[in-house]
C-alpha cells in the first residue's frame, strides 16, 4: 500500500477526507437532535461541493436536470407561467365560470403600506382552488371553485372596506382597486403551481411569507377563540368574528407596516412581465456552452489517439 509520502497531493487529500469521514461516523450516534440536524445540513452542503469538484474533473459536462414534461415540478412551473400570460381583469367584474386552478390578486390602490405594488407585476396575494371532486376531468366536473375563491376574497375586501368607511378609518380597501389573473388547469396541477408562484413573488398577504397573512381565515371555532387576531385583520378591521374583544393582535400596525417595508426593500416588485418570464424559463436551462477558459477538444484527434496540433 502506498504511503502518504509517495502519494500525489490530491490523493493525500482524498485519503484524509476518508479518514475524517470515518471519524465523523463514530460521532454521529452521540449527537443530540439539534446537533444532528445541523450536521445533516452541513453534510448536504459538502456533498454539493464534492459533486462540483467531481464534475470539474469529468471531461464530459453534465447538462443539468433532464427536462421531463411529465415531472410535477415542470408542470407546476408551466402552469404558473401560463397564469402570468393571462390578462388582468377587475376583481369586481370576474365572470362566473367553471374550473379550479390558480389565481393572483393585484393591488392598485393608494394604501401607503402597499405603495411599492402600484403599477407592478407582483401580486399582493396568490392562491389555488381545488376541484370539487378529487378526480375531476373537466372544468364542469371541477365546479366553479376558482370563481368561488376570488368571490370570497372580494367579499372580505368589501366587508373591511365598508367598515373603514363607516368608521372613517384612513386608507380603506376598495374592491375597485384590485385586479386579478386566474387560470383553470388540470386537476392537481394547481398544487405545485401555487408553490412556485409564492416562492417567486413572495406576496405579502400569503401565510407562507409571514407578514400580513389572514385574508383566507374564516373565523376560529369556539374552542380556539383565544387565537390572536391575524395581521391582516389588524391592518384591515371589520370582519365581525375578528373583532371579538377576547382576541389579541398578533402584531401591532406599526410593526406590520415596518415589516412590509423591509420586505419590499429586500424583494423589489417586478415592474414588467419580461423579467418574470425570464426567471421562470431560467429553471429549464441546461449547461451547453464552454467556459471562456476551456480549450476545445479535437474529437477526431482523440478518436484516432493523436494529440491535437499545438497552437
Amino acid at each position: 500500500m502506498a504511503t502518504k509520502k509517495s502519494q500525489r497531493p490530491e490523493q493525500t487529500v482524498i485519503l484524509e477526507l476518508r479518514e475524517r469521514l470515518a471519524h465523523l461516523r463514530t460521532l454521529l450516534p452521540k449527537l443530540s437532535r439539534p446537533a444532528a440536524s445541523k450536521a445533516m445540513a452541513e453534510l448536504l452542503a459538502i456533498m454539493g461541493e464534492i459533486e462540483e469538484a467531481r464534475a470539474g474533473l469529468d471531461p464530459i459536462k453534465d447538462p443539468g436536470a433532464s427536462f421531463d414534461p411529465a415531472n410535477p415540478e415542470t408542470a407546476g412551473r408551466l402552469v404558473a407561467l401560463a397564469l402570468v400570460a393571462q390578462d388582468r381583469v377587475p376583481l369586481e367584474r370576474i365572470a362566473r365560470t367553471y374550473g379550479s386552478g390558480v389565481y393572483a390578486i393585484y393591488y392598485e390602490g393608494d394604501h401607503p403600506a402597499y405603495a411599492a405594488l402600484a403599477q407592478s407585476e407582483t401580486p399582493i396575494y396568490v392562491g389555488k382552488a381545488d376541484p370539487r371532486v378529487p378526480d375531476a376531468r373537466t372544468s364542469r366536473e371541477q365546479g366553479p371553485q376558482l370563481y368561488g375563491r376570488l368571490a370570497d376574497h372580494r367579499r372580505m375586501i368589501r366587508t373591511v372596506g365598508d367598515y373603514a368607511l363607516q368608521k372613517d378609518l384612513p386608507h380603506p380597501l376598495k374592491v375597485g382597486d384590485f385586479m386579478c389573473r386566474r387560470l383553470v388547469c388540470a386537476t392537481n396541477a394547481q398544487l405545485v403551481a401555487e408553490r412556485h408562484l409564492i416562492g417567486m413573488f413572495r406576496p405579502i398577504w400569503n401565510n407562507e411569507v409571514g407578514i400580513c397573512w389572514g385574508i383566507s381565515k374564516h373565523g376560529d371555532s369556539p374552542d380556539t377563540r383565544a387565537n390572536r387576531r391575524s395581521p391582516w385583520d389588524v391592518m384591515h378591521p371589520g370582519r365581525p368574528w375578528a373583532m371579538a374583544e377576547s382576541l389579541e393582535d398578533k402584531m401591532s400596525p406599526d410593526v406590520i407596516v415596518a415589516r412590509v417595508a423591509e420586505h419590499f426593500a429586500a424583494n423589489p416588485p417586478y415592474r414588467g412581465r419580461a423579467r418574470i418570464v425570464s426567471q421562470f424559463l431560467s429553471a429549464f436551462k441546461q449547461n451547453a456552452a464552454m467556459m471562456p477558459d476551456e480549450i476545445p477538444v479535437d474529437d477526431d484527434a482523440v478518436a484516432m489517439n493523436v494529440a491535437p496540433p499545438s497552437e
